[in-house]
């Protein structure tokens, strides 16, 4: 089903693998498919504002310009990435069909609240254990966000965005590390 697209919008786009299979395991899978966010961006002149990569699904947050396409972007992105990690078989379906994984963002709250919730993805999964793992994550512009807004926002829309709660001191210590 094409995606219903409006120039110069910003679009919160997510795709899972298929049955959630770990098909992004490996870094140099995630690597692939990050190299086919920045084709497929630079192709359709797309400003890529945030990104996550974890094992077995993605997340962006993209603008728009004039004349572009988003379902040829994510053609490039989920068929170039599928065609280069499965080239010796080409038997695999990587990437669950689905009827809609975008959605535009309308106004600055969402877009802040995806922002938090892309960024903070690795921690919501436990693929990082704390912001300063975040920090390291290679698959995540967390670090472009937080020179780009302040960490203390982008942690702040992280906790709140990816629903992390505190039932104790120590969880409040797992996230933030030790005083």
């Amino acid at each position: 089903m094409p995606y219903r697209y409006h120039p110069n919008s910003t679009y919160f786009v997510t795709y899972k693998t298929y049955h959630s299979l770990d098909y992004f395991q490996s870094d140099s899978n995630k690597k692939i498919l990050h190299e086919q966010m920045i084709k497929a961006c630079e192709k359709f002149d797309f400003n890529l504002i945030t990104y996550v990569i974890l094992s077995n699904h993605y997340h962006l947050l993209i603008e728009t310009q004039d004349k572009t396409n988003l379902n040829k972007a994510i053609q490039i992105i989920n068929g170039g990435s599928a065609f280069l990690i499965d080239k010796p078989s080409q038997t695999k379906q990587v990437w669950q069909r689905a009827n809609k994984n975008s959605s535009a963002i309308l106004n600055e709250e969402s877009f802040f609240s995806v922002l938090g919730y892309i960024v903070g993805n690795p921690l919501k999964h436990g693929i990082v254990k704390d912001f300063d793992e975040l920090n390291e994550y290679r698959f995540c512009n967390y670090i472009e966000q937080i020179n780009e807004h302040s960490k203390g926002l982008i942690n702040d829309l992280i906790l709140k965005n990816c629903k992390l709660d505190f039932e104790s001191p120590e969880s409040f210590e797992r996230i933030y590390g030790s005083a």
